[in-house]
């Protein structure tokens, strides 16, 4: 959901007046945490569709440092109002992924309802740690991948599972593109640009 919709807001913000030079000027704190975070569940999560996946809990602790590192990073971030509404998302899917041993629990039925088999046979997968299905021990339920989400590039079904974290992430991580690039007159911390009269103190 939220590179599609990244992808995108990337066009809208391109087509509004923002520029790709622009992203060169945004003061992105610690990049190298983000960096690493990804990487790390990125390479669980290969490993495990591989079939080559570690240690459950080990696989599970990785995810869980993954995203703590977000965290940092986007509190060293804080002064950008888009990172702040993309702290909540992840901080929400954190709570959730901590509280059930490192994985997102996924609502096995809407995966097949939206003819996502792939993600099926990965939840079925016992050497996939980054999602497993719902059962009646999963912890806190409502912020797991429970809601239908459309998704922006069409596929056999149009919906796919997704968490309310998902949601206010993606609203964060579009909100930092358009800023980024400098679109609809944004400024780099989310804000409107000021105009050249109101950066001077307005008329005299």
């Amino acid at each position: 959901m939220l590179l599609d919709a990244g992808l995108l807001v990337l066009l809208v913000g391109l087509l509004a007046g923002g520029r790709l030079s622009r992203l060169k000027e945004f003061g992105l704190r610690a990049p190298a945490l983000f960096i690493f975070a990804a990487l790390l569940k990125i390479g669980v999560a290969i490993l495990g569709a591989r079939g080559a996946g570690a240690n459950p809990q080990v696989g599970g602790t990785v995810n869980i440092a993954a995203y703590l590192l977000l965290l940092i990073g986007l509190w060293l971030n804080w002064q950008s109002w888009p990172m702040r509404v993309a702290a909540v998302g992840v901080l929400l899917n954190f709570l959730v992924i901590a509280a059930n041993g490192g994985s997102m629990p996924v609502d096995r039925g809407l995966a097949v309802r939206a003819g996502n088999m792939a993600m099926v046979r990965l939840l079925d997968s016992p050497t996939y740690i980054n999602q497993k299905p719902i059962t009646p021990r999963t912890r806190l339920r409502p912020l797991a991948d429970v809601l239908p989400l459309p998704l922006v590039v069409p596929r056999p079904r149009f919906f796919a599972p997704g968490s309310a974290g998902d949601i206010i992430l993606t609203v964060g991580g579009c909100w930092l593109i358009l800023s980024a690039l400098g679109a609809f007159g944004l400024r780099q911390t989310g804000e409107p640009a000021r105009t050249a009269t109101a950066s001077r103190g307005g008329p005299s």
